[in-house]
């Protein structure tokens, strides 16, 4: 009986641990970096090869007259995130472009720059190879939890 509760009690605190982590260390980089988006999934190659597909990279927070040419950035748009290096800098909006890409992207508004990638001392930017798979892991399976049930459909007439 005794064993019963001790294997409870571990599964209990293990469970607690790794709770702290998934909602503790998102909360934490947002305070560090001062971004509401403090990590992002690489999810194509289009930056390759500074940033391979299932990298996750660290994005802080900065005034946009910090961002400069060469700058690896995150910005807003309908679909989702990019993120690609700065190719010029306007008064009101700027180009990116995926390193691996042959075109620059549309201009982006100011309004849209979420951060910068984090770059090591080197200029690299700071990645962790592979993690993004786990991520990306944990997305799908909230999606297919929230979906009870495939949608039906009714026969007319």
């Amino acid at each position: 009986m005794k064993t019963f509760f001790s294997v409870i009690l571990n599964v209990a605190i293990y469970a607690a641990i790794v709770l702290a982590i998934v909602k503790g260390v998102p909360y934490v980089l947002q305070k560090k970096l001062g971004s509401e988006q403090p990590m992002a999934t690489i999810t194509s190659g289009s930056m390759w090869p500074a940033l391979k597909t299932w990298d996750i990279v660290f994005i802080e927070k900065v005034p946009r007259e910090e961002i400069t040419r060469g700058d690896i950035v995150v910005w807003r748009h309908d679909g989702g995130f990019t993120i690609h290096r700065v190719v010029s800098l306007g008064e009101r909006t700027f180009t990116t472009k995926g390193d691996a890409n042959f075109a620059e992207d549309a201009h982006v508004s100011y309004d849209a720059l979420v951060g910068r990638a984090v770059a090591r001392k080197s200029g690299a930017p700071l990645r962790i190879p592979y993690l993004g798979i786990v991520t990306n892991l944990g997305v799908a399976l909230r999606s297919a939890l929230a979906s009870p049930t495939p949608a039906t459909y009714e026969k007319s007439g």
